[in-house]
């Protein structure tokens, strides 16, 4: 798949998530496990639907194989937790972006996609954190899934 780079302006907005630390291979069961819970918490809120489910990605420790995943849905104001679920942020700035279309298990794609694209441009990733948003609902066939990644950028020159 071609993946189209742009480099945008982003909004701050606002997650209700569920945080872990963990490895990659254990990513999967986590996501599916978080996202049940903040739809257990929104629902009653009347705030589940409003946004994209997503995920932020930050900390990774090469040494250990660990990861902080933050896993939600985007929602219009901050959230009260229950504990287990809290409020977090996507970051505002600006970033570099591309849709990948295709199944989640070839998403990285759309990552070496933006850091050549970058590279080309003489831009600087920030990769102290990342995010996903998926925009195909579940049971979507992986060709037609959704996925919008976002990477922050260091400021130009």
């Amino acid at each position: 798949m071609t993946h189209d780079v742009s480099i945008t302006t982003v909004p701050e907005r606002h997650l209700a998530a569920v945080r872990t630390s963990t490895t990659f291979a254990e990513i999967p069961t986590f996501m599916g496990s978080a996202f049940e819970r903040v739809a257990a918490h929104l629902g009653p809120l009347g705030l589940l639907g409003d946004g994209p489910a997503a995920a932020k990605y930050g900390d990774m420790d090469p040494a250990t194989g660990r990861v902080t995943v933050i896993a939600g849905f985007v929602v219009p104001q901050p959230i009260e937790g229950d504990g287990t679920v809290v409020a977090e942020v996507l970051p505002a700035g600006e970033v570099a972006t591309t849709t990948h279309l295709g199944p989640y298990s070839t998403v990285s794609e759309a990552y070496d996609a933006i850091a050549a694209a970058m590279a080309l441009h003489g831009r600087e990733l920030d990769e102290s954190t990342m995010w996903e948003e998926y925009w195909s609902p579940p049971g979507t066939p992986d060709d037609q899934t959704r996925t919008v990644v976002f990477c922050p950028l260091r400021p130009a020159g």
